[in-house]
């Protein structure tokens, strides 16, 4: 089977051990026992837990019927389950995530495209200016520090789900363990931005997953 350029995974345990490792065998395995090829030395990690296959199918993870169960994203697996670029595979106190080379690469549009795309736009973000367009029109007064900043990190990633751990990183700098303040600014967003926050048209939640802007709702 001719490889593909090999991906890269990171992992970074509870005590903030950070690794980096190539995949680059047709199988890698995580486990307890030092005979692994990723080593997690927690007393949560079955001594043979989950192991990493490239197939003709892609890349996977399967869980060896392991005691406390291989986690994807947050779900629990059952078998193998293919990759994507930047899930991340939970393993005891252990995240896993895994990076695609052959991924398309994000990076800012030419401005001419972005000007085309932005003129079908319901909602814009002028992080210059900093100001917010909603049909149109500027929103006034102006949103708070934080409310702008978390309105502007969906903007960038438009259409795609974000994390509260991502929001947590780029609004506050740092981890937020209570969740209740992600919610919070959230809600105050809703209450600026939507015409019906109940009911929200652009900022949307991904149960499980995070939040998500739409800013040409059908």
């Amino acid at each position: 089977m001719q490889r593909v350029p090999a991906p890269k995974l990171t992992m970074k345990s509870q005590d903030d051990t950070y690794r980096e490792l190539e995949w680059n065998k047709d199988v890698l395995t995580i486990g307890r026992h030092g005979t692994n090829d990723i080593i997690i030395d927690h007393s949560l990690a079955s001594r043979y837990h989950a192991r990493l296959e490239y197939t003709e199918a892609g890349f996977s993870i399967r869980d060896l019927n392991s005691t406390n169960g291989t986690l994807v994203n947050g779900d629990p697996i059952r078998g193998a389950r293919l990759l994507r670029d930047q899930d991340q595979i939970i393993v005891a106190d252990t995240i896993i995530t895994f990076h695609d080379p052959e991924a398309t690469a994000r990076g800012p549009l030419p401005p001419e495209v972005l000007r085309a795309l932005r003129e079908d736009e319901e909602l814009r973000v002028d992080s210059q200016a900093k100001e917010v367009y909603i049909q149109g029109q500027i929103l006034k007064p102006q949103l708070t520090v934080k409310e702008f900043q978390l309105l502007e990190l969906l903007y960038t990633r438009k259409g795609q789900v974000v994390s509260k751990d991502e929001i947590a990183r780029t609004v506050w700098d740092y981890e937020v363990f209570d969740y209740n303040a992600i919610d919070a600014l959230i809600y105050r967003l809703r209450h600026r931005i939507e015409p019906q926050p109940s009911n929200p048209r652009y900022l949307l939640t991904q149960r499980g997953f995070g939040y998500k802007l739409i800013t040409t709702p059908k």
